[in-house]
């Protein structure tokens, strides 16, 4: 299996005035306070308890040794984060990737830079395949990937329970080589 080593990325600057950059620590606060925001209000994720203090750290600790974690920053602080991991942690050489953006600054083209940053990552890291599990009412994550030439390959029916009702998961891929 291809390892999740840490790859140093050069920050790049985008002409609409974010770049994009490694994650640190210090930005754990700001990445917890966007994705509780798509806990809370979205169907960007298919958790429904947002994460606390412990349980961010916690998360943190487990995930920052094993996947890549980059933010969207811009002069207000980050306005995006972006993660790859290993997919399912059998052996497969697969990574996963996962993009949310403040929602401030949707329809900027954050997730997308983060996106074509996480794919020359795992390009670099030696992937072949890269893959995102998207809630099937996640039109927006759905047409974000389809941008970046993924293509869906199967649905999971009733995958999770959310906002009283059960969701499906749309699994797309994109072919690295």
């Amino acid at each position: 299996m291809v390892g999740m080593a840490k790859t140093t990325s050069a920050q790049t600057k985008t002409a609409k005035g974010y770049s994009v950059r490694d994650a640190s620590k210090d930005d754990l606060r700001a990445i917890v306070g966007i994705y509780n925001w798509a806990v809370n209000q979205t169907f960007a994720t298919i958790d429904s308890e947002p994460l606390d203090a412990e349980e961010a750290q916690e998360w943190w600790e487990m995930h920052g040794k094993r996947s890549k974690l980059l933010v969207s920053v811009d002069e207000t602080g980050v306005i995006g984060w972006a993660r790859l991991l290993p997919w399912k942690q059998r052996g497969f050489d697969v990574v996963e990737s996962l993009v949310y953006v403040d929602p401030v600054h949707h329809g900027k083209g954050i997730g997308g830079a983060m996106l074509d940053e996480l794919i020359k990552e795992a390009r670099g890291l030696g992937y072949l395949t890269i893959v995102a599990s998207i809630a099937t009412d996640n039109r927006a994550g759905l047409a974000l990937y389809t941008r970046h030439g993924f293509g869906v390959v199967g649905t999971i029916k009733n995958a999770a329970h959310k906002f009283d009702r059960w969701m499906d998961i749309t699994l797309v891929q994109k072919a690295l080589d």
